[in-house]
């Protein structure tokens, strides 16, 4: 079970509209940690998809794999091709920055893993989310 799901997570779905004209996750990892992040209580209803960010990252507009907007969180999920070289490393270290830069926590996760260390995964996202929930503390 753990390699189908392991497989499930490196598949990579065609970017076509769904149903309701929303577009899909660009990976089968995203789609499945989305999917049961709005099935949980504690996340329901906070992350998008593939989201438009409000800043530039090269050419266009920044995107993000999830993002919650109201905690400045953003979950990034790294497939195959994140390895391809330096030059992929180096560009996800500077969107990193860019978003940081934004005010944005970013969770990178590699896309085997949301599957066969889902607990892990959703443990560190629980503890970020609690995390952006606490106010402020003053020094």
């Amino acid at each position: 079970l753990v390699d189908a799901l392991a497989e499930a997570a490196r598949a990579r779905p065609d970017s076509a509209d769904d149903e309701a004209g929303h577009e899909r996750a660009r990976s089968a990892a995203e789609s499945f940690l989305f999917r049961l992040l709005e099935a949980l209580p504690a996340t329901a209803g906070l992350f998008q998809l593939n989201a438009g960010m409000d800043f530039r990252f090269g050419p266009r507009a920044a995107e993000v794999d999830l993002v919650s907007r109201d905690l400045a969180l953003a979950i990034e999920i790294d497939g195959y091709y994140h390895f391809q070289g330096l030059d992929a490393y180096r560009r996800d270290r500077r969107k990193d920055l860019a978003l940081q830069r934004a005010g944005y926590l970013v969770l990178r996760f590699l896309a085997d893993d949301v599957v066969v260390r889902l607990e892990e995964t959703l443990d560190a996202i629980l503890a970020a989310v609690a995390f952006r929930r606490q106010p402020l503390s003053k020094p």
